[in-house]
C-alpha cells in the first residue's frame, strides 16, 4: 500500500464492497468453469488478490478468477479430475507455476514479448472462449448437468442425443431471466449489482419455497460438495511428470494473464506500472498455490467496476479480497442454496460480453493475414486446448512477424547521364541502375538479397550503384550478402558501387577481410509534382 494512503478513504471502502459483492457470482461461476468446487474461487478471489493489492501500484487493478483463464485450467487439470488429492496438487503447482511464470517475465524483462501477440489473435482466442463457456451451459439450462463433459465435443455430442422430455422449463426459464437481467442491467445501468440481487433472489426462493419451482432445480448444493471454513489445501508434492504436464499450461495462463493486465493499465493510462503489477501478481499465485488457491490474473471486469466504485488507493481492491474472507469461512449455507441454472446465465452473460463484434467484422474485413490468423486461431480454440490455441496463434503472429521483417524493400532507378534519377520502367533499358535497399540486414533478410537483387539487373546494365543509406541492423551476413552481389557483378562485367554504407558495417568488413567496392557519392532526393521522380 502506498505511504500517502495509510487509511481507506470512503471511496475506497465503497469500491471495495462493490467489487467483492458483484464478484462473488463470478467467482464461483469461474471455480466451476476451472472445473473445480465453487469454494476455491472465493479463496483465489481473497487471497491473492490481497497479496496483490500489496505489492502491486495500480487502484484500478483487481485479481481472483477469470473467464479467459477458466478453461485453460479445466483442460489442464482434467487429467486429475476424478482423483481429489492429486487434483489438489495439480491445481496449486499450476498455481505455482503460473507465478513462477509472471516473475521470469520481470526478471528478464520480457514484458515486450506481449506487443508480438496480434489484435487477430485476441479477438480469435476471444471469441471461441465466449462460444465455448456459452456452448457448455447449455445442459445446465435444460435442467441437469450431462456427465463426462470434458470439452465442448462431449457437450454437443451429448446435445444431440439429449432426451427433450426430460427437459425443465422452470431451470430454462430461471437461467434465461438470469442471462436476460444481466445483460440488460449491464447494459442499462451497469453501477447496479445485479448478478448479486439475482443470486440473492434465488436463493431467497429456494430457502423458502416462495415458488413450486424451486424443487426441482438443480443447486449448487447437489452438484458439489460445500460446507464452512477454508476448502481443503494441498499436502503432497507434484511427481515429475505432473510438473512437466503443466509448465506450459502454467505459462499460458501467465500469458493469457498479463495480456488482461496490459488492457486494463492501457484503459487507465499506466502501462508504467506493468512491472510492477507483473511482479506482485507472480506472488499472489505463489502465495495463492499454498493457500488453496488456483491460477488468478486480472478480472477486466471487476477492474472496471473499482473506477466505477470510485477507487482512490489500493486500498479498495484490497478491502474487495479482503470482504470474501468471512463468506468462505460463514456462508456455505447460502452458497449450497444458489441453483445451478443461475450460475449458468450468469457465465452465458459473460461470454456474451466478450463477442466483440466490431472487433470481429474488423478482423473478416481486414488482409488476408489478418483473417487468417483469426481464423486459425478461433478454430484451434474450438478444437485444441485452450493454452495450446493462444500459444500458436501468438507463434503464428511471431512467423508472420519475422517474414516481413525478413523482406527488404528494394526500389530501382534509371540514372541518366546527367545524374538524374527516373523510376526505372520495364522494358526500357538503362546502363546504369541505381538499386536502394531499405530494411534491416540481417540473418533471412540479407541472405535473400542477392537473389532478389539479380532479377533487377538488365543485360545491358554496365554500372550499378547499390544505395544503403536506408539499410539499418547490418551484420556478418550483410557483409556476405554483399560480398556475393560484388561477385556476381563482377563476373557479369558489371562495374558496382556501395554507397550509403555506415561507419560501423565498413568497419565490420574491414574486421572480417572483406574489400568491398565503397563509394562517397551522396544520393539526394527530391520530390517532382510532375512524375513523382526522385
Amino acid at each position: 500500500m502506498q505511504r500517502s494512503n495509510l487509511l481507506p478513504k470512503a471511496s475506497d471502502i465503497n469500491a471495495g464492497f462493490l467489487v467483492a459483492l458483484v464478484g462473488i457470482p463470478q467467482c464461483l461461476a469461474y471455480a466451476m468453469l476451472s472445473g473445480l468446487p465453487p469454494m476455491y474461487g472465493l479463496v483465489t478471489a481473497a487471497i491473492p488478490g490481497m497479496i496483490a493489492a500489496l505489492f502491486g501500484r495500480s487502484a484500478g487493478v483487481t485479481v481472483g478468477p477469470t473467464n479467459t483463464t477458466g478453461l485453460i485450467i479445466l483442460t489442464s487439470l482434467s487429467p486429475w479430475a476424478g482423483q481429489p488429492e492429486l487434483l489438489l496438487t495439480a491445481m496449486a503447482t499450476l498455481a505455482f507455476l503460473a507465478g513462477v511464470a509472471r516473475l521470469i517475465i520481470v526478471l528478464m524483462r520480457g514484458e515486450r514479448i506481449f506487443d508480438f501477440v496480434p489484435e487477430a489473435v485476441m479477438v480469435g482466442f476471444a471469441t471461441g472462449a465466449a462460444i465455448i463457456i456459452a456452448l457448455m451451459q447449455i445442459d445446465e439450462l435444460l435442467g441437469a448437468p450431462f456427465r463426462h463433459v470434458d470439452n465442448v465435443i462431449d457437450e454437443l455430442r451429448q446435445l444431440a442425443f439429449y432426451p427433450w422430455e426430460a427437459l425443465s422449463f422452470s431451470s430454462l426459464g430461471l437461467g434465461l431471466f438470469a442471462l436476460i437481467s444481466v445483460v440488460v442491467g449491464n447494459r442499462f445501468y451497469p453501477k447496479l449489482p445485479i448478478p448479486l440481487v439475482i443470486l440473492l433472489i434465488s436463493i431467497m426462493l429456494v430457502w423458502f419455497q416462495l415458488t413450486p419451482f424451486s424443487q426441482h432445480w438443480v443447486t449448487l448444493g447437489d452438484s458439489t460438495f460445500i460446507e464452512d471454513g477454508w476448502p481443503s489445501i494441498n499436502k503432497m508434492l507434484p511427481t515429475w511428470s505432473m510438473f512437466q504436464a503443466l509448465i506450459v499450461p502454467g505459462f499460458a495462463v501467465a500469458f493469457i494473464g498479463s495480456l488482461e493486465l496490459i488492457v486494463t493499465l492501457r484503459n487507465r493510462n499506466e502501462p508504467h506500472f506493468l512491472r510492477s503489477e507483473l511482479r506482485s501478481q507472480g506472488l499472489a499465485n505463489i502465495a495463492g498455490s499454498l493457500m488453496g488457491c488456483f491460477p488468478a490474473s486480472t478480472s477486466l471486469t471487476r477492474s472496471v467496476l473499482l473506477d466505477i466504485g470510485g477507487a482512490n488507493s489500493r486500498w479498495a481492491p484490497f478491502l474487495a479480497a479482503l470482504i470474501v474472507v468471512p463468506i468462505v469461512l460463514f456462508g456455505a449455507h447460502a452458497i449450497r442454496a444458489i441453483p445451478q441454472p443461475v450460475i449458468s446465465g450468469l457465465l452465458i452473460a459473460t461470454a456474451i460480453s466478450m463477442l466483440k463484434p466490431k472487433g470481429i467484422r474488423q478482423m473478416i474485413s481486414g488482409n488476408s493475414q489478418t483473417r487468417t490468423l483469426f481464423l486459425i486461431t478461433l478454430g484451434s480454440t474450438l478444437i485444441l486446448n485452450f493454452h495450446e490455441a493462444i500459444l500458436l496463434g501468438t507463434a503464428l503472429g511471431i512467423v508472420l512477424f519475422l517474414f516481413q521483417a525478413s523482406q527488404t524493400n528494394i526500389e530501382v532507378y534509371d540514372v541518366h547521364p546527367d545524374g538524374q534519377l527516373r523510376p526505372m520502367l520495364e522494358d526500357a533499358p538503362a546502363s546504369h541502375q541505381l538499386i536502394q535497399v531499405s530494411g534491416s540486414l540481417y540473418f533471412a533478410a540479407a541472405r535473400q538479397l542477392p537473389d532478389r537483387l539479380d532479377p533487377h539487373l538488365r543485360p545491358e546494365t554496365e554500372m550499378v550503384t547499390l544505395d544503403l543509406s536506408h539499410a539499418h541492423h547490418c551484420r556478418v551476413a550483410a557483409v556476405q550478402a554483399l560480398l556475393t552481389i560484388a561477385e556476381h557483378c563482377s563476373f557479369r562485367d558489371i562495374r558496382i558501387e556501395i554507397t550509403g554504407a555506415s561507419p560501423s558495417l565498413k568497419a565490420l568488413a574491414h574486421n572480417l577481410g572483406v574489400r568491398l567496392p565503397w563509394s562517397t557519392k551522396t544520393i539526394r532526393l527530391t520530390l517532382s509534382a510532375e512524375d513523382d521522380a526522385l
